[in-house]
C-alpha cells in the first residue's frame, strides 16, 4: 500500500538511497528534513554512521513502480 504521507522528493532520496546501496556507494548527503522524515516513518535508518534504506522504504518503491 503507497504510503501518501511521503513526498515526490522523500521518494527521490528512497531511491538514491537504494541505488547508492546497489552499486556498494556510500548513501549521499540527504537534508535533515528528509532524514528526520525518512527515519521517524521507519524508511531509512542509520547504519555505520551513513543513511541507508529499510526493507520498508525498498517495499514502498516497488509498490510505486508497480503503479
Amino acid at each position: 500500500m503507497i504510503d501518501r504521507r511521503l513526498t515526490n522528493e522523500d521518494i527521490d532520496w528512497l531511491r538514491k538511497l537504494r541505488n547508492a546501496r546497489v552499486a556498494n556507494e556510500p548513501s549521499p548527503d540527504i537534508p535533515t528534513s528528509v532524514v528526520r522524515r525518512l527515519t521517524q516513518l521507519a524508511y531509512a535508518e542509520l547504519r555505520r554512521g551513513k543513511f541507508a534504506i529499510t526493507y520498508r522504504g525498498r517495499d514502498e518503491l516497488i509498490d510505486r513502480e508497480k503503479n
